[in-house]
């Protein structure tokens, strides 16, 4: 099992992977806007051989105006059905936190939908705690 930055090459795998972990995403076609050489955000995926079976998306913001900040939000937390239960997500989780740790980072967050009482158990058994706030959304 290795654990790397996403390749362009690998782009139709991450597409069925989020397709098999979040029942359907977006068209390849917007997978095909991803750019590999960005410092603003890293899909980090892991490997059994030439299968992609778990990611995660960090979003880096290094802003400083508030306490929290510089901050990783993360996006697209996945591990394939047939790999769960093998603990690749803190595996995941593990490499998020040193490499907020490594950088200087000061706070890890991300939203998770309420209805996912079965992913609550799992980040909150990685040190996560849930937050004092509510989130909006606008969509355009």
């Amino acid at each position: 099992m290795i654990i790397e930055k996403l390749k362009r090459e690998d782009l139709p795998k991450y597409k069925a992977l989020m397709d098999e972990a979040f029942n359907g995403s977006e068209d390849i076609a917007n997978y095909l806007k991803y750019d590999e050489s960005s410092s603003a955000y890293e899909i980090i995926v892991l490997k059994e051989k030439d299968e992609l079976v778990g990611s995660v998306t960090m979003y880096k913001l290094d802003l400083f105006t508030f306490s929290f900040q510089p901050t990783i939000e993360l996006f697209n937390v996945a591990v394939k059905e047939s790999y769960r239960r093998q603990n690749l997500g803190r595996i995941l989780m593990n490499y998020v936190m040193d490499y907020a740790k490594e950088h200087g980072y000061k706070t890890i967050h991300f939203t998770c939908l309420e209805s996912e009482k079965n992913v609550h158990d799992f980040y909150e058994s990685c040190g996560f705690t849930k937050a004092e706030s509510r989130k909006y959304n606008m969509y355009l």
